[in-house]
C-alpha cells in the first residue's frame, strides 16, 4: 500500500499540531537567519523584487528559500540571486523577462496546448485549514502532445502558473483569512468560488512564534485515474517544469495528493522521485485505495469541495461532490471557474492591444 509519507534520506518531517500536513523542522533560529540573508539584499531587502514575493513580504519569501536549501546562508543567497537573473533573462518569443512577458501579448497558443496535455484548474477551492487547491488530472491529458510542443510553451506556461500563484491565488488567501468571514474566493464577482469555504485556520498555529508567517502555499491535488506507461512521455514536460518551478518559485506547495495511483505507480515514481527534493517527496502522501483517498481528502476538504470523480456515488442518480472541476483536452474549450479567472488576470497583466482571451 502506497498511501503513507514518502520521507526524503536526510530529513524528516514533523507533523502539525493538528497533524494534517508535514511541517519542515525549522532551526531554532531560523529567524536571525532570516535576517542575515535579508541584511544581503540591502538594508531594507530592497534588492528582492517585490513581485516575486506572495503578499509582498520579502522575509516570508527569504524563509522559502532557505528551506529549499536546508537553511545554509549562502547556498540560499545563491539560489535567489540566480532566480532573479533569471526573471530579468528569460525569453518567451523574443520577449526578455518575467515582467515583459506578463505585459506581452497573451500566448493563449502555449496555454491551450499545456492545458491539453495537463487537465487542471489553478484555483478549485480552499482547505479546512484556508490553503488554496490546485488540481490536475494527469490520466486525462494528451500524452502525445507532450514531445511535440516547443519546451517554450512549458516555460511560458510555468511563468504563467507561478506568476498567478505568488500575485493572486495567495495573497486573495491572506486577504481571506485577514477579513475573518468567508470569501473572497479570486475576487468579489467570483462567486461560483466562494461556495461552501470554512474559516481558515491561522497559519501561526504552524510555526508557534512565527511572525512572518503567511498563507505562501497551496494544496495539490493529482488524480491519476487513467494513466499508463504512455506517461513517461510527459516525464520530458515534468522535467521542464520542475526545474522552472523548484528553482524559481520554490516551496510554494504545503502537500501534494496522489489519488487513484495505478499498479504500475511504483515504475512511474522511480522515474520522477529523483527529480524531486527530499523536502519535497516530503510532502507527498500517495493513494490506492479509493476509500482510503477519500478519507484523506475528507480531512482538508468539506464534501462538496470535494471533485466529483473522487467522491464515492450512489445510485441515487445525484452525483456528489463538485463537478467541472478541471479542464478537459477533449473538450478543449471547456475551462471551470478557476481557470476563467486565471485567464481574466492574465489579460488585466497584458499591456497588448490583442490580448482578449480566444476561448469561449
Amino acid at each position: 500500500m502506497l498511501s503513507k509519507w514518502f520521507a526524503g534520506a536526510e530529513l524528516k518531517e514533523m507533523p502539525s499540531p493538528a497533524g494534517t500536513f508535514h511541517e519542515y523542522p525549522h532551526p531554532e533560529n531560523w529567524e536571525a537567519l532570516v535576517e542575515v540573508l535579508h541584511s544581503r539584499f540591502g538594508t531594507n531587502g530592497e534588492g528582492i523584487p517585490l513581485e516575486m514575493c506572495p503578499c509582498g513580504n520579502r522575509k516570508a519569501t527569504l524563509r522559502r528559500f532557505l528551506v529549499a536549501r536546508r537553511y545554509v546562508v549562502d547556498d540560499a543567497e545563491k539560489m535567489l540571486r540566480d532566480t532573479i537573473e533569471w526573471r530579468t533573462n528569460v525569453t518567451i518569443g523574443g520577449v526578455k523577462g518575467v515582467e515583459l512577458i506578463l505585459k506581452s501579448k497573451p500566448r493563449w497558443d502555449f496555454i491551450a496546448a499545456n492545458r491539453r496535455i495537463i487537465p487542471a484548474t489553478p484555483f478549485h477551492c480552499y482547505t479546512r485549514q484556508g490553503y488554496p487547491v490546485y488540481a490536475l488530472r494527469l490520466g486525462k491529458g494528451d500524452s502525445s502532445l507532450a514531445t511535440s510542443v516547443h519546451e517554450e510553451c512549458h516555460v511560458y506556461s510555468s511563468i504563467i502558473r507561478g506568476e498567478h500563484l505568488v500575485r493572486k491565488i495567495l495573497p486573495d488567501a491572506q486577504s481571506r483569512y485577514q477579513n475573518s468571514h468567508v470569501g473572497p474566493g479570486l475576487d468579489d464577482s467570483t462567486s461560483e468560488c466562494k461556495e461552501s469555504q470554512t474559516l481558515p485556520e491561522s497559519p501561526r498555529a504552524i510555526v508557534v512564534g512565527d511572525s512572518i508567517d503567511i498563507f505562501d502555499k497551496q494544496v495539490v491535488i493529482v488524480d491519476l485515474e487513467g494513466i499508463s506507461m504512455s506517461a513517461l512521455r510527459c516525464l520530458y514536460v515534468f522535467k521542464v517544469i520542475n526545474s522552472v518551478a523548484s528553482l524559481n518559485y520554490p516551496e510554494l506547495s504545503k502537500a501534494i495528493y496522489i489519488v487513484n495511483a495505478p499498479s504500475i505507480f511504483d515504475y512511474l515514481w522511480s522515474a520522477v522521485k529523483p527529480l524531486l527534493a527530499s523536502h519535497t517527496q516530503n510532502k507527498i502522501r500517495i493513494y490506492q485505495s479509493c476509500a482510503q483517498q477519500y478519507e484523506a481528502l475528507r480531512e482538508i476538504l468539506i464534501e462538496d469541495d470535494i471533485p466529483d470523480y473522487l467522491t464515492p456515488q450512489e445510485n441515487s442518480g445525484i452525483t456528489r461532490g463538485r463537478p467541472g472541476c478541471v479542464t478537459e483536452s477533449e473538450y478543449p474549450g471547456y475551462r471551470p471557474e478557476g481557470v476563467k479567472y486565471m485567464d481574466l488576470w492574465i489579460e488585466s497583466m497584458s499591456q497588448d492591444s490583442g490580448k482578449e482571451c480566444p476561448f469561449a
